[in-house]
């Protein structure tokens, strides 16, 4: 069939053309207002999360000998650490019963937050160089060595960069640095030579926790399963969404790009 064109009429001179006029919607009615919640079901809302289970006889005793054993295995402590160990464990948030909830459903979370308050320190995100060094120099005193750190400037407020002169004994070395884990970096690499490190402990937070160790069992630390250590050589868990660096199982950011992970 020959296609067909129709005609269209022009308006009036001095009077516009008329635009087709769209159906108008019809005005939607006013949603129903939500019933208030009931008073009972507001002070179910605000009622606290129960607290944990209270630990069966001899638990606590059971899992502490578990735990000091691995962190043996792992080379993190020695065997005649334990009864402080117990200690510890006795101080963590919520006491006795709070530790064995953890440890029973995440046991590499309640033993990694006791060693980072036991035999490790914590950096909060914002810090002062002098607060490191203050946790930094006790712990290598037992090895008879002691860190300076001199020169330190700002290279970028905005970015939190900083740069430093790292000095141990006849060693020096300038470190750039957004925080603890920049820093600690550098002063890792001037122990390398002495089979030292500062390792990072993970927190599943804001700040960063360190651990000095002497020779580290990298082939054990890399199993996270009882304690979570971040580093390249633990970087066993997979790739981060992100940048494809190789990360740890369990840890809450990239070490490369620092990607917070859900």
């Amino acid at each position: 069939m020959p296609l067909r064109f129709w005609k269209k009429d022009k308006p009036e001179k001095g009077k516009p053309e008329k635009e087709t006029e769209e159906p108008k919607e019809k005005p939607k009615e006013p949603a129903a207002p939500k019933p208030a919640p009931s008073e009972k079901a507001a002070k179910a809302a605000e009622k606290p999360a129960p607290p944990p289970a209270p630990p069966k006889p001899g638990e606590v005793e059971v899992f502490v000998n578990e735990a000091h054993a691995g962190l043996v295995d792992l080379g993190l402590t020695v065997a005649p650490t334990k009864a402080v160990f117990a200690k510890r464990v006795a101080a963590y948030p919520g006491g006795d019963a709070a530790f064995v909830a953890e440890y029973r459903s995440a046991p590499y979370k309640a033993v990694t937050r006791v060693l980072a308050d036991w035999l490790g320190f914590r950096v909060p995100e914002t810090f002062e160089l002098g607060a490191i060094l203050k946790e930094v120099n006790p712990r290598l005193s037992s090895f008879k060595l002691t860190l300076a750190a001199k020169d330190l400037t700002w290279l970028d407020q905005e970015l939190n960069l900083r740069k430093v002169k790292l000095i141990l004994g006849d060693q020096e070395k300038v470190v750039r640095f957004k925080d603890a884990r920049d820093l600690l970096k550098g002063v890792n690499e001037i122990l390398a030579s002495r089979k030292l490190a500062f390792v990072e402990l993970e927190t599943w937070a804001d700040d960063f926790a360190f651990l000095l160790v002497r020779d580290p069992r990298w082939d054990k630390l890399k199993n996270p399963e009882l304690v979570v250590i971040k580093a390249d050589q633990t970087a066993t868990g997979g790739e981060c969404g992100e940048c494809g660096a190789p990360v740890g199982k369990y840890w809450s950011d990239c070490l490369k790009c620092g990607a917070v992970f859900g």
